[in-house]
C-alpha cells in the first residue's frame, strides 16, 4: 500500500522501518534465545569433536542395552532399572558439567541456555511430553535411542525413523496454518533457583544448586547400582548376559548404565560450546524436513540455509558408526533363545512406526524430547522441564501397564 505523497519504494522502506522498530521495541516479547551466529560460525576444526562425541554416544548406548525395545519397555513395568540409572546419571553429570561451564565460561553457558531462561507453556510441555511418553511405551524406544538402535541393527528400528519423519513433516505442514511449535516467551522465573529465592528469600547461584543436585543424582545412581546390579538386570534376557563376562571391556555384552550418563553429561560442555545449544536429537527430523522441502517447510532448519544446522546430522552419523562398532566388538546375542530373538528383532513394525510418530510429535509439541527437556532442560533447572520429565515417565508407565496387564 502506497503512503500518500510517497513512491511505492518509499512506502515499502517506511514499512520496513516500522517493522524493525516493532521488533526492537522494549515492550515486545523477546525471542527464545539470542540470534544465531552467522552461517560460517561453525568451524571445520569442530568436526573432530563431533565425530568423537557421536561415536562415543552410539557406542555406550549399545553397550548398556538401551537400544533394545524390550529393555526400555521392561523398565516401565519395573522389571529392570537400566534406563532409570542411565537417566538419573545423565541428568546428574549434565548438572555437574554445566555447573563447571557456568563457572569457567559463564557467557558461553548463558548463551546456550534455552529451557532455563524461556517458557514453552506448562500445558504445552505437559501435553507434548505425555504424548512422547506414550510413544516410548509403545515403541520401547525414545528419540535419543532411535539412531543407536539403527546402528545396532535392531530389526524394526528403521520404522522408528519412518514414523518420526512423518510426524515432523505433518507438524511442519500444520505450522503453516496453525502454529504448533512456535517459540515461547522470555522468562527467568521458571527455575529451581527462582523458586528457592521466592520461598527462602535468598539468592543461590546456578553452579551451587546444579552442583549439589548433580552430585546427589550421581550418588543415587551409584546406590541404585549397588542395590540392583546391571548384570542382574540383564540376566533375564539370556544369551551372553548370563555367561561370565570377558576381561576385555570391549568384548563384554553390557556396561554399567552410569557410563552412558557420564558420556552424555560431559558431552554437554562441548555441545554448548560448539552449537550454542543443549544436547538433543529430535530436531534432526525437522532438519530433514527443512532440507528436503528446500526451506518451504520448517524454514531456517535446512542444511542449505545455515552451516550451523549440520551439527546434528554429523553427530547422528557418528552415533550410527559408534553403535555399529560396539555391536561388532561385543559377543552378540543368543538368537536361539526367545528373549535373544526379541532383543534382536525389536517390536512389531507397526508398533515401532506408531511409537516413533508419537515420540517426535510429542517432542515437537513440547519443544524438547527426552534429551531436550529430560536432560538438558532439567540440568538447566527448568521447572517446566522437571514437570515434562515427570509427564514422560508417568505416561510411559501408565501406557505400558495398560498394554501388559489390562
Amino acid at each position: 500500500w502506497a503512503v500518500p505523497g510517497r513512491s511505492t519504494a518509499q512506502s515499502r522502506a517506511t514499512r520496513r522501518e516500522r517493522a524493525m522498530a516493532a521488533v526492537t521495541s522494549p515492550n515486545m516479547e523477546q525471542p527464545l534465545r539470542p540470534a544465531p551466529p552467522a552461517a560460517d560460525a561453525l568451524p571445520v576444526k569442530w568436526l573432530v569433536p563431533w565425530a568423537v562425541l557421536g561415536f562415543c554416544e552410539g557406542f555406550v548406548f549399545q553397550k548398556v542395552a538401551v537400544v533394545y525395545p524390550a529393555v526400555l519397555a521392561d523398565q516401565f513395568v519395573f522389571r529392570n532399572w537400566v534406563v532409570m540409572k542411565f537417566f538419573l546419571s545423565a541428568v546428574g553429570f549434565s548438572m555437574l558439567s554445566q555447573a563447571i561451564l557456568a563457572t569457567v565460561a559463564p557467557d558461553t553457558f548463558a548463551n546456550s541456555m534455552d529451557y532455563g531462561s524461556n517458557s514453552y507453556g506448562s500445558l504445552r510441555v505437559l501435553g507434548g511430553c505425555a504424548i512422547l511418553g506414550v510413544g516410548m511405551a509403545v515403541a520401547g524406544s525414545g528419540p535419543s535411542m532411535f539412531f543407536p538402535s539403527v546402528g545396532s541393527a535392531v530389526g524394526s528400528s528403521g520404522w522408528l525413523i519412518a514414523g518420526g519423519f512423518v510426524a515432523a513433516l505433518l507438524v511442519a505442514i500444520a505450522d503453516l496454518r496453525v502454529p504448533v511449535t512456535g517459540q515461547g516467551t522470555k522468562t527467568c522465573e521458571m527455575t529451581v533457583g527462582a523458586l528457592v529465592q521466592a520461598k527462602a528469600g535468598r539468592e543461590m547461584k546456578y553452579p551451587v544448586i546444579a552442583g549439589a543436585m548433580g552430585l546427589f543424582l550421581v550418588l543415587a545412581t551409584v546406590v541404585l547400582e549397588v542395590v540392583v546390579p546391571y548384570k542382574h538386570d540383564l540376566e533375564r534376557y539370556g544369551g551372553a548376559f548370563i555367561l561370565p563376562y570377558p576381561d576385555n571391556p570391549l568384548h563384554q555384552p553390557a556396561w554399567p548404565p552410569i557410563i552412558v550418563g557420564a558420556t552424555v553429561g560431559l558431552a554437554q560442555i562441548v555441545v554448548r560450546r560448539v552449537s550454542g545449544d543443549g544436547l538433543g536429537t529430535a530436531t534432526s527430523f525437522t532438519i530433514a524436513v527443512g532440507t528436503l522441502s528446500w526451506g518451504k517447510l520448517a524454514p531456517g532448519k535446512g542444511l542449505q540455509e545455515s552451516r550451523r544446522n549440520w551439527w546434528q546430522p554429523l553427530f547422528i552419523l557418528w552415533i550410527l558408526v559408534g553403535a555399529l562398532t560396539a555391536g561388532a566388538t561385543g559377543p552378540g546375542l543368543d538368537s536361539a533363545s526367545q528373549a535373544g530373538r526379541q532383543l534382536e528383532s525389536g517390536f512389531a513394525w507397526w508398533l515401532e512406526a506408531l511409537g516413533g510418530f508419537l515420540c517426535i510429535l510429542g517432542a515437537r509439541v513440547a519443544g524438547g524430547c527426552t534429551c531436550g527437556h529430560g536432560v538438558s532442560g532439567t540440568s538447566e533447572l527448568s521447572l517446566e522441564s522437571f514437570a515434562g520429565a515427570g509427564a514422560i515417565f508417568g505416561a510411559a508407565i501408565a501406557t505400558r501397564c495398560l498394554i501388559e496387564f489390562a
